[in-house]
């Protein structure tokens, strides 16, 4: 087959060339010429053309950007009168608080009202006299404040012109007084007012104590006293005695009987546990029947016992039996053949005596053998 036949889808299959392809056209030298002058009259007329389109550069300024050292904040003087206008107040709006800012601002409230409560409380406790700033952690002497209190009231025109030393001697002076108990007490001055203003701080805030010192009583006894009352005794103590007694002599009721109660426990039981009914009744019953049964259980176990100690007595017996037997044949047989040994024995010695002429005297120590024997 020929390439001439083949068609030009198939052609190259079989290594034939495309006709249309393998053709070679010539080109001209004025083609090439002309082509090439075509080309740069192109090139110069997109150059020019896009010069003219373009726009010319702007100069630059060289001010355009602003001096560090000239402004630190542009336009500040302008808010700053903004600010000062009062016209933009009645158009300025706020951000209104939320509820957890509403309830924290509550709860700061409350804790801080709460501390000054503590504080006012421990204010009135120092100013009575009922906590002691042994410590001066607080800074403040409430003795000296109130009795220099007391003195400018007693003599204001005096307090200038005393000194310090003067005070001092007036504090340490030695007067009796009566103390929280009821007793003449002597000490200083100093010691006498104090005592004298804790009386009236008390008598003045015993509702708003801030103390759990018991208070004074009321009724005192002063002096040797006989207590007639303490033989004595009114009709309540008498009547609440009465009622002790009769309790006292009351028999003692028994406790109720309390059963175990496996029900009460979180474990586990054996199969031969039971739970006893809570009935005293029929706990009773229950026990009978666990009795018989008992019993019930040991009597088989005994006969059972009993029928094994006969059938183990029966076989001692006959294996004893078994060993008398045994023993016998051995016997029997031990004669037998003791006897035939012996007679053996005797037939030749009676041919020997036959022989030697002594045939007497040899059967008769035969005899003697035997009958040792």
């Amino acid at each position: 087959m020929s390439s001439t036949h083949l068609s030009g889808k198939d052609a190259h299959l079989y290594g034939a060339k495309n006709a249309a392809r393998s053709k070679r056209r010539d080109i001209s030298s004025s083609s090439t010429v002309a082509f090439s002058s075509t080309l740069s009259n192109l090139i110069k007329a997109s150059s020019s053309t896009g010069d003219a389109s373009r726009p010319a550069a702007r100069p630059r300024k060289d001010k355009d950007k602003d001096d560090i050292f000239k402004t630190h904040n542009r336009n500040v003087r302008k808010r700053a009168l903004a600010d000062l206008d009062d016209t933009n107040l009645a158009t300025q709006k706020h951000r209104g608080r939320t509820s957890d800012e509403k309830d924290e601002d509550a709860s700061h409230w409350k804790r801080t009202q709460r501390r000054m409560e503590e504080k006012a409380r421990l204010y009135n406790a120092l100013k009575r006299g009922d906590v002691e700033d042994i410590d001066d952690r607080y800074g403040v002497d409430f003795d000296r404040k109130w009795a220099d209190a007391q003195a400018s009231k007693d003599g204001a025109g005096n307090a200038s012109s005393s000194s310090s030393s003067s005070e001092d001697d007036a504090d340490e002076e030695e007067v009796e007084y009566v103390d929280e108990f009821g007793r003449t007490r002597r000490g200083t001055r100093a010691e006498a007012l104090r005592e004298e203003r804790r009386k009236r701080t008390l008598a003045h805030d015993a509702p708003d104590r801030f103390t759990a010192r018991p208070e004074a009583p009321e009724q005192i006894i002063y002096g040797d006293t006989v207590q007639t009352n303490a033989f004595n005794p009114d009709e309540t103590i008498a009547q609440a005695m009465a009622e002790l007694a009769a309790k006292r002599d009351k028999e003692l009721t028994p406790p109720p009987e309390l059963h175990f109660d496996g029900r009460q426990e979180a474990r586990t039981r054996g199969t031969g546990f039971m739970y006893f009914d809570k009935d005293e009744e029929e706990r009773r019953q229950q026990m009978q029947r666990l009795e018989k049964e008992r019993e019930e259980t040991e009597r088989v176990r005994k006969e059972r016992k009993d029928k094994l100690e006969e059938r183990k007595r029966m076989v001692e017996e006959k294996k004893r039996s078994m060993r008398e037997k045994r023993s016998k044949g051995k016997a029997e047989r031990f004669l037998d053949e003791l006897g035939a040994e012996l007679g053996l024995a005797g037939d030749e010695s009676a041919e020997g005596t036959k022989a030697d002429g002594q045939g007497k005297p040899a059967v008769e120590r035969k005899s003697e053998d035997v009958d040792s024997a």
